[in-house]
């Protein structure tokens, strides 16, 4: 006889979900009962925000878009769909105790660091930043507090060097080797959560546009670890003149001494900046409204705009 498919339900918003669910839609053990996620935003002249939300995706499985979670014409229509778990990846909303309770083994929820460490928006980002040697995945029961839930399974990976973007595709491939076991394990080897250990917890805060600038009091190790960490958004830049320049591509040499914020060197190869223990060469920039351009470019074309000893502070 043929053991019954596991009834679930997806929430979860950016691209980063839709390869969960994707993974999960293609094992024959599940069956997806419908699609959580947030409505689609617009920014600017009406463009789409984002690409990658779920609601833009051609599926055939029911999908909910909306903004009210507590609205009641939204809750009865969930409440009809029996389920066994809730997956949760980068929905973007806090749940309300209703949908945490509903589902017979409650809400599993994906989340990219070694929880108790980096509750919060940006674990990823602020695990860089840190300069930590390693991250990975947590797999939680939700509960109504922020990233605090039982924890069901972790599984951790080296992150040494590693930019947002390495360290994003690394965590999601980890998530998606483990995420469908772990489901199965929850409903029919009735794994039990055991609780974080909640002296251990830190937060990590949402990242501000404001923290993409480079303050050259800082030591190079801090600087690097930012612009790693923030290569998605909001991008590491500085101002010169009234402008923002963007630093697209960056290398330290820890040898070179000066005031911080000063221009050490303009030559083919970089355009120094002293910081607090060291030297900055920013390799790749872009000016506001302009293509990025390498470091030989400006040297060609711009090296007139900064010139060594100029201040940036």
């Amino acid at each position: 006889m043929t053991a019954p498919k596991i009834k679930i339900g997806f929430a979860g918003t950016p691209e980063l979900a839709f390869y969960h669910y994707q993974e999960l839609a293609q094992d024959k053990e599940f069956e997806i009962q419908y699609i959580l996620t947030q409505p689609v935003s617009k920014s600017g002249r009406g463009m789409l925000k984002s690409n990658y939300s779920l609601q833009d995706q051609s599926l055939s499985v029911k999908t909910f878009t909306p903004s009210n979670l507590k609205q009641k014409k939204f809750v009865d229509e969930v409440m009809k769909y029996e389920i066994d778990l809730l997956i949760v990846v980068a929905y973007g909303q806090i749940l309300p105790k209703w949908i945490l309770d509903y589902p017979r083994f409650g809400c599993l929820n994906v989340h990219f660091s070694l929880l108790p460490l980096y509750r919060g928006a940006s674990p990823i980002q602020r695990c860089i930043e840190k300069g930590d040697y390693e991250s990975g995945v947590s797999f939680m029961k939700l509960n109504e507090q922020m990233d605090a839930g039982p924890l069901y399974f972790q599984s951790k990976t080296t992150i040494k060097d590693l930019d947002f973007y390495e360290v994003e595709k690394k965590l999601i491939n980890l998530s998606l080797e483990n995420l469908n076991s772990v489901i199965k394990r929850i409903v029919f080897e009735s794994l039990k959560p055991k609780e974080q250990n909640h002296t251990l917890a830190s937060t990590a805060n949402k990242i501000t546009k404001e923290e993409g600038e480079v303050n050259w009091k800082n030591n190079y190790q801090d600087i690097h670890r930012k612009f790693k960490a923030f290569k998605n958004w909001p991008q590491t830049f500085f101002i010169f003149q009234n402008q923002k320049i963007k630093i697209h591509d960056m290398l330290i040499d820890p040898n070179k001494r000066g005031h911080a914020g000063t221009i050490a060197h303009v030559n083919k190869d970089s355009i120094g900046v002293f910081c607090n223990n060291g030297c900055i060469l920013i390799t790749d920039l872009q000016f506001p409204g302009k293509k990025i351009i390498s470091a030989k470019d400006f040297f060609n074309s711009k090296r007139d705009i900064i010139s060594v000893g100029d201040s940036l502070n």
